[in-house]
């Protein structure tokens, strides 16, 4: 026979047992599907890498290891002196990026992202606009006129794709900028740029300690990654002699742009989906095995005839690897299906929150993984099977009709193995999904410290060209404020720099009568930039002290300063705040004393996942007013209601400002774990996957176990066994099983979640609740398993089960 008469057979075999194949299909289906998807995940995430970045660009920034390895980026000097003297590189270039204001006569103001490149940035990564010119060197010389060059999609949408943009003049941050160019569409280099400007020295841009750069550069041939980071180490070290005040501490940063965008935590968490996925593989192959071993008491007959004509060893597990290959690759198809739909769900939950980049598809890594995990999940689930027909007792098994020849201890002791590997990988999944589940709800639980209600959000950002005085800033966000307090269903706005949860400043201090330090060495602290109200609209009153007035920040006023009970507790235990005092510092110089005037209750305000408040002081916005705010309103009605309200104060105030992320307070702190709960949701998939398929698995054995053993049933009731004892002996056979799936799982999963560590949020990796409850519903679910078999082995007829044979 050849391999065609093997497939031919082979599709003879799956038609002749439907209910079979449809079980063995979808649980391979669930299994390869699972693995496809994560692959497919992982591959846009770490292996796909950037459009139109190559290999050979490497990213470049810098780290100060007298903060804690803080990033800091790279200044213009910096820059400057490692291109010049690095032979390592080809081309260096440099970006900052920023997000701007684009007006014009067209539509409304809008905000956008916004790259500021050196002139030889898309040259370097091979790209052209598809309309206009590139960026010259004399665009970027100080006193240059403003040049920009669209997005594709700003390109498309807001102008139409007319080609008469070229030549016109827009306004970015209120600057009148000249339109040179379209650039392809989908290219958004270095992450999520609309829109690019030439990268102009600005009036700070020779100080070295302003390090507000990322820059790349293209690898010379023959060049390694390690080597160029050698060289550049080398430059910085030299730089770090000459300029001790500004460079000492500094290191440089030197790797692939997928380093840059996807840290360890991210690796550790795709890692750890793509074990989960293996898990639920390995459950799938040793269910379908399992199916097979019990098939093959039917066909030990078939096999017997088939080696007493003439057939090998070798041609019998040819023949069976095939069927279960050819089992393998239709749930790969089917797989395949599933993976396609699993990715488009899942670009369509994350799509907002990462990188434009980002593409989770099936290329030809994806297809490639798939055909690998297909076939080779066949001859894994096939071979223990084929091997155990390959071995028949020829003169046994045609004697006794092919009835329990393959059935034998062996057997039996192989298929329990197999029950017992899916229960413990079940328990090692179940865990790591728990973990991951009660972390986010540890997280969605957080007591924020403020009431989230009827809070709507938005920020604005204030150009310099339009408002460069403090006094004009300050003049702008008054008059916003008393037009949205006039508003039917305001109760009251606030100004703030960034809402709870969403980030602080920082800056160097230093407490009053406290022992020195080295300036170089520190220690920061987080603050925020309020206005008066902002206690009320967080529906908050002071603890001690009060709060800000109108009065606090002017001229001739006392500077004073708000902390939270953590400050308090942390720098002044058991004595009185109030009327303590502290300074901060811009750079090297202090700013005045601050008296503090008041304790305020604690508010979530950086890591959603901290344990604990961080210590926190507020500063009055006429002490030190921004540019880029959130403005904030407690509402009578619901919040959402009155964005479009809030857009028209805006413009009556200035038609060239746009505001942007406008939300209610509830859904901008529910985009603070949307990881948490996507992945979260991932693992509770697969897991609750492997639960099903393991507890199927062990029916599936019970069940067959209770037919092989029908005349042994008959014989114990005839001879006056009760239906208890029935049902004690056929749970007995599970609930072994389970035991030890459970013991060698609870073992792994104590090792194994571990790895899960830095991604937990207030949990541990060992929780007792969480294992003990995976325990339970494993337990629950197997013996539901045992319990159909059961209560069927205890209806049987005596009478009928002894003719069974």
């Amino acid at each position: 026979m050849t391999l065609f008469e093997d497939l031919r057979f082979g599709l003879r075999t799956m038609a002749k047992n439907p209910s079979f194949t449809l079980v063995a299909v979808v649980a391979l289906a669930l299994g390869i599907g699972a693995n496809a998807t994560v692959f497919a995940i992982i591959n846009g995430v770490l292996f796909k890498g950037m459009p139109f970045v190559s290999d050979r660009i490497l990213y470049l920034s810098t780290r100060n290891v007298n903060r804690a390895q803080r990033r800091v980026g790279l200044s213009y000097p910096d820059f400057r002196d490692w291109r010049s003297q690095s032979k390592s590189f080809d081309a260096m270039g440099a970006y900052r990026f920023t997000v701007a204001n684009l007006s014009d006569k067209t539509g409304v103001p809008s905000r956008f992202n916004v790259a500021e490149v050196s002139a030889n940035t898309f040259s370097m990564i091979g790209q052209k606009p598809v309309l206009g010119r590139d960026f010259t060197p004399d665009d970027e010389k100080a006193g240059a006129a403003p040049v920009t060059i669209l997005g594709y999609g700003i390109w498309e949408n807001r102008y139409g794709k007319s080609t008469s943009i070229l030549g016109q003049s827009i306004r970015i941050n209120d600057v009148p900028t000249t339109v040179i160019g379209v650039m392809q569409r989908d290219l958004k280099f270095p992450i999520d740029a609309e829109l690019w400007t030439a990268l102009v020295p600005k009036a700070d841009s020779e100080k070295r300690e302003a390090r507000g750069l990322g820059a790349f550069g293209e690898m010379a041939p023959g060049t390694t990654e390690k080597s160029a980071a050698a060289e550049i180490e080398g430059i910085a070290h030299n730089l770090e002699k000459a300029y001790p005040a500004t460079n000492e501490g500094t290191t440089p940063v030197v790797h692939t742009f997928s380093e840059e965008f996807n840290g360890p935590q991210v690796k550790t968490l795709l890692a750890a989906l793509m074990g989960a996925v293996a898990f639920v593989l390995l459950i799938a192959c040793a269910n379908v095995a399992n199916l097979l071993l019990a098939r093959a008491v039917d066909r030990s007959r078939e096999i017997s005839i088939r080696i007493a004509l003439g057939s090998g060893r070798w041609r019998i597990i040819r023949q069976l690897l095939v069927e279960s290959v050819m089992l393998s690759i239709v749930g790969g198809v089917l797989g395949w299906l599933i993976s396609i739909w699993g990715l488009r769900v899942f670009d369509a939950s994350v799509r907002d929150q990462i990188p434009a980049w980002m593409n989770f598809s099936m290329d030809y890594r994806g297809f490639a993984y798939l055909a690998a995990v297909s076939i080779g999940t066949g001859l894994l689930f096939g071979l223990a099977p084929a091997l155990k027909l390959s071995k028949l007792d020829v003169n046994t098994s045609l004697r006794e009709g092919g009835r329990g020849s393959s059935g034998g201890p062996r057997a039996r002791y192989l298929s329990a193995i197999l029950v017992v590997t899916e229960m413990a990988l079940a328990v090692v999944l179940l865990a790591g999904a728990g973990l991951m589940i009660r972390s986010f709800l540890n997280i969605y639980q957080t007591n924020v410290g403020v009431n989230t209600k009827n809070v709507l959000v938005m920020r604005i950002f204030l150009p310099e060209a339009k408002y460069p005085r403090a006094e004009d800033q300050i003049a702008f966000h008054q008059r916003l404020k008393a037009r949205l307090d006039a508003l039917p269903g305001v109760d009251v706005s606030s100004l703030a720099t960034t809402m709870p949860t969403g980030g602080s400043m920082n800056f160097p201090y230093e407490l009053e009568h406290s022992q020195p330090v080295d300036e170089k060495r520190r220690p920061t602290l987080s603050a925020l930039v309020i206005s008066p109200d902002y206690f009320r609209a967080m529906d908050l009153r002071p603890l001690r002290g009060r709060t800000f007035t109108d009065a606090d920040g002017t001229a001739g006023a006392p500077p004073v300063v708000l902390v939270n009970q953590r400050f308090a507790d942390k720098f002044w235990p058991g004595d009185d705040p109030i009327g303590k005092r502290l300074r901060i510092f811009n750079g090297k110089d202090p700013e005045p004393w601050l008296t503090v005037v008041g304790v305020v209750p604690n508010i979530l305000q950086n890591d959603i996942s901290v344990k604990e408040y961080d210590p926190l002081i507020y500063l009055s916005y006429r002490h030190k007013p921004q540019r880029d705010m959130s403005i904030m309103a407690r509402t009578r009605v619901p919040a959402g209601t009155l964005g479009t309200a809030f857009r028209r104060e805006v413009q009556a105030i200035d038609e060239d400002m746009p505001l942007y992320n406008l939300r209610t307070l509830e859904e901008r702190i529910a985009l603070n774990y949307w990881a948490q709960q996507i992945f979260g949701s991932l693992f509770g998939i697969f897991a609750a996957i492997a639960l099903a398929l393991a507890s199927v698995g062990l029916y599936a054995v019970i069940a067959h176990s209770v037919s092989q053993r029908t005349q042994e049933i008959g014989v114990r009731m005839a001879l006056g066994a009760s239906g208890q004892n029935i049902l004690q002996l056929i749970f007995a056979q599970g609930i072994k099983q389970l035991a030890v799936g459970l013991a060698i799982g609870l073992a792994a999963a104590i090792g194994l979640t571990r790895a899960l560590s830095s991604l937990l949020v207030q949990v541990s990796p060992t929780d007792p609740i969480t294992l003990a409850t995976v325990a339970f519903v494993l337990a629950a679910a197997a013996a539901l398993g045992c319990l159909i078999p059961a209560l069927r082995a205890m209806r049987l007829d005596p009478v009928l089960a002894l003719r069974h044979e």
